[in-house]
């Protein structure tokens, strides 16, 4: 049995199976992929774009593992393109908490923004140790 797959949009793909039962040729499957950041030592991790494109509302988790932190670790998010694409005069970076995402910590934690469309989103630490977030969108395929 061969498999062929089509992207009809940017969150479904549909896979094509040729041969078999009849109820077996298509299979719908929507597909999630975590992106993982790291850091060992203050400063923000690079840029990490959303999917504009999703179905509203927007819903993004994460979660954070924090170990020998000596200070805390946060999510900065943007409602503007992060990668210049579609020039703005100034960045404008928000704390994840002033839109009902998680709050700073030193300790490791599990949230989700889903209250606003979010461009883009990073991880920043203001002290050394290791912080490692996950982020997982819905309808990201």
């Amino acid at each position: 049995m061969r498999a062929r797959t089509n992207n009809l949009s940017r969150n479904l793909s549909i896979r094509v199976l040729t041969g078999g039962p009849p109820s077996r040729r298509i299979k719908s499957e929507a597909r999630m992929q975590p992106i993982t950041v790291t850091l060992s030592s203050s400063g923000s991790s690079p840029w990490k774009l959303t999917n504009w494109q999703s179905d509203p509302p927007q819903q993004i988790g994460f979660q954070a593992t924090l170990s020998g932190l000596n200070g805390t670790a946060q999510i900065d998010i943007t409602l503007q393109d992060p990668s210049s694409t579609y020039t703005s005069s100034t960045l404008t970076v928000l704390q994840a908490s002033q839109v009902g995402g998680p709050a700073a910590s030193s300790v490791s934690f599990v949230g989700a923004i889903s209250t606003v469309p979010v461009a883009a989103w990073r991880l920043t630490q203001n002290a050394s140790g290791f912080s490692q977030l996950t982020a997982l969108q819905q309808g990201i395929g």
